[in-house]
């Protein structure tokens, strides 16, 4: 037996133990045993790999398998929507340890990050449906990081042929911000997350530190500095395993500050004097008289976005980081009292840091503001951070205030920043700028507009799909902008005028809408990624000079495809009249299982919570009899597929559509759902 083969029975043997009873495995338990053994093996390594990645627990990285009909060739898929981050996981299982990444199977995983980035979730089976809402929230956001993990249990790792896919894939979406990358798993890693310990990982680290001091009373610690290629190294060999006993482990942790790594590349020389450092925690520790450190059982509590920041910088300037040094301080757990851990890690976590908004809350330009809209406005125009905000039609706060007058701005970056780095509205080149001239009336008035935006926008969205529906979701200040620039009167028309132009916002936001999706398809094609405009200024002023110079003609803007329209397609599934070509046609057993997947963001929105309390929800039987075709698994009683969603909405205490076409809903796993299996029945007659 080699070395090789022994690994992989440690790896088997671990995957059952930590992962037996924690992996769904209801959808293939007619399968012969053996095919089910390899399946659970596959979908184990997959829950491994999101461990690993991500550092969540076990129950929850088998929670986010979703292997099986319609996974769309992603495996598993781990979301951290405030950081924002998405790993997407193809797992391969061999009991040789011989397993490869092939040209297919890469294909396949950007076939199905393609779907998530359109937002085709009902794509997806029934195991994906829970993690839909964060998904949404993280890739929606321009600052969205996805991480495609090839799972191997094999060490002959990529073929070439893969590797020009992924190669491919990267330069699709990393063009001209990385969006995209590539972070293989191979047996070797595996075992070293079995070896560490997958619920309490140990790590053991080693350090230099030359000039290192302690502090004995009346715990032992030891400080200094370190050079950031070590830092860089822990992280590289250890993962999110270094980060075990912090409070917000395991996800938002390692998201890199890409301000942080430019520092370090750029001048290493005064990366010591611009940063905090960082703050790790050990049971035990052995110090050498010239500073060599040797940490057990050790964890970062305190500056893991600088840790992983280091390691990306390390991948771009190997030079540089071995040249930067950084603070470090090392507390020993040894003779600590219990909990005192504990006490580090909050107290290292909860120091609240002074953000840019929070200098400018001081200045006497906002306490100006502050005052006219206490006295002439009678309203509240909060300032500071951590303030009770007044109900909407009691005024707003300075944040509010500074989105508003950004999409009020005629230079389109302004409306670009609030959408994708807010924090850049405070600072010196811009901050001047958004609140030249500003004062409360204006403000106030330039937020109403904001807020009709919105609402109006989430009136139209429940009419749109597809790439018009993306647009609306995550358009909103971009739309706010190009409103601002057809309502030209909005800050200078009297008090008289003023609910007449706010009445006309509804209109103005429905036209916006269309000219964008104009721009977006002129520019860059009907097939475009919506998600791509929100990534560079350039790709966004682009748009808004395209859908502006369309409203400056004063002429209708085109209409948006029928593919986008809701109604219509209700219409098209209406006419399909699927249940009785099935029926008649016999296409679906007596028994099958049928999955409801919702297709539009407000149907999400008002179900996904409510179907995730009980699976049973969202499930139903083919019972073949013409109307009520499904049983409901939930209560027991048949009902057509377009009663069933409108009784889930009321079941649920949400006001659903006037009429809904259930036949678009329920699936049939790795068939389609009602209508296309319907209208292959009419294709092949």
């Amino acid at each position: 037996m080699t070395v090789k083969d022994l690994h992989v029975r440690q790896l088997e043997r671990a995957l059952t133990e930590q992962f037996d009873g924690l992996i769904d495995m209801s959808d293939v338990d007619r399968r012969p045993n053996d095919q089910q053994r390899h399946l659970f093996l596959s979908r184990a390594l997959a829950a491994l790999a999101v461990h690993e990645v991500t550092g969540l627990d076990r129950k929850e990285s088998a929670a986010c398998v979703i292997d099986g009909f319609d996974d769309e060739g992603i495996d598993a898929i781990a979301v951290d929507a405030d950081a924002p981050q998405v790993w997407l996981v193809q797992a391969k299982w061999s009991q040789k340890g011989e397993a490869v990444l092939d040209p297919d199977a890469v294909r396949a995983i950007g076939k199905g990050l393609k779907r998530l980035i359109r937002g085709e979730y009902e794509r997806f089976n029934k195991k994906l449906q829970p993690m839909v809402p964060k998904l949404e929230s993280a890739l929606t956001s321009a600052q969205v990081l996805i991480t495609v993990v090839p799972a191997l249990a094999g060490d002959r790792g990529v073929s070439v042929g893969a590797q020009r896919e992924l190669e491919d894939l990267q330069d699709e979406y990393n063009d001209p911000e990385e969006m995209l990358k590539v972070h293989p798993l191979e047996l070797s890693d595996f075992m070293a997350a079995v070896r560490a310990g997958l619920d309490d990982p140990k790590v053991n680290l080693k350090a230099k530190m030359p000039d290192f001091r302690f502090h004995s009373d009346p715990y032992l610690a030891y400080f200094g500095t370190l050079s950031t290629d070590q830092v860089a190294g822990w992280y590289g060999k250890n993962r999110n395993r270094l980060f075990r006993r912090n409070i917000r482990y395991p996800l938002g942790l390692t998201k890199i500050n890409s301000d942080l790594v430019e520092s370090v590349v750029r001048d290493p020389d005064t990366f010591w004097y611009l940063h905090n450092g960082i703050t790790v925690l050990c049971d035990k520790l052995k110090v050498g008289p010239r500073g060599d450190l040797e940490l057990s059982g050790a964890s970062v509590v305190n500056g893991a976005q600088t840790v992983a920041s280091l390691h990306a910088a390390a991948e771009r300037s190997p030079a540089a980081v071995a040249k930067a040094r950084v603070n470090v301080r090392i507390i020993s757990l040894e003779d600590t009292p219990r909990s005192f851990d504990r006490q580090v890690t909050i107290a290292t976590n909860t120091q609240h840091g002074v953000m840019e908004r929070d200098f400018r809350a001081l200045e006497p330009l906002q306490e100006r503001l502050r005052v006219e809209f206490d006295v002439l406005l009678n309203k509240k125009y909060i300032l500071k951070r951590g303030e009770f905000l007044p109900d909407s039609a009691d005024g707003c706060d300075m944040e509010e205030a500074a989105i508003a007058l950004s999409c009020a701005k005629s230079d389109a970056k302004f409306s670009f920043l609030a959408k994708s780095e807010i924090g850049q509205l405070w600072k010196d080149g811009n901050y001047g700028k958004l609140f030249s001239g500003a004062n409360a009336k204006r403000i106030w008035r330039a937020v109403q507009i904001v807020r009709a935006v919105r609402k109006s926008l989430g009136d139209i969205q429940q009419g749109l799909e597809g790439r018009a529906a993306l647009l609306s979701e995550q358009g909103t200040y971009l739309v706010g902008h190009l409103v601002f620039q057809e309502l030209t009167s909005w800050s200078s028309c009297s008090d008289q005028e003023w609910d007449g132009l706010l009445d006309g916002v509804p209109e103005a936001v429905e036209q916006a809408v269309r000219w964008a999706m104009h721009g977006v398809d002129l520019i860059y094609g009907t097939s475009s990624q919506i998600s791509g405009v929100f990534r560079t200024a350039q790709r966004y002023e682009g748009v808004v000079e395209e859908a502006v110079k369309g409203i400056r003609t004063g002429s209708r803007p085109p209409e948006l495809s029928p593919e986008y329209k809701v109604e219509i397609r209700e219409n098209r599934a209406r006419q399909a009249n699927a249940v009785t070509v099935i029926v008649d046609a016999g296409a679906i057993e007596e028994g099958v299982r049928l999955e409801f997947r919702p297709i539009v963001a407000p149907e999400r929105k008002a179900l996904s919570a409510w179907l995730q309390a009980d699976p049973r929800r969202g499930s139903a039987t083919w019972v073949a009899r013409k109307p009520k075709s499904l049983l409901w698994e939930y209560d027991g009683k048949p009902y057509s597929p377009s009663a069933l969603v409108m009784e889930m909405y009321r079941q649920a205490n949400k006001p659903g559509p006037k009429a809904v076409q259930g036949t678009r809903r329920w699936f049939v796993p790795g068939e389609g759902s009602l209508v296309e299996i319907a209208n292959k029945i009419r294709g092949g007659a």
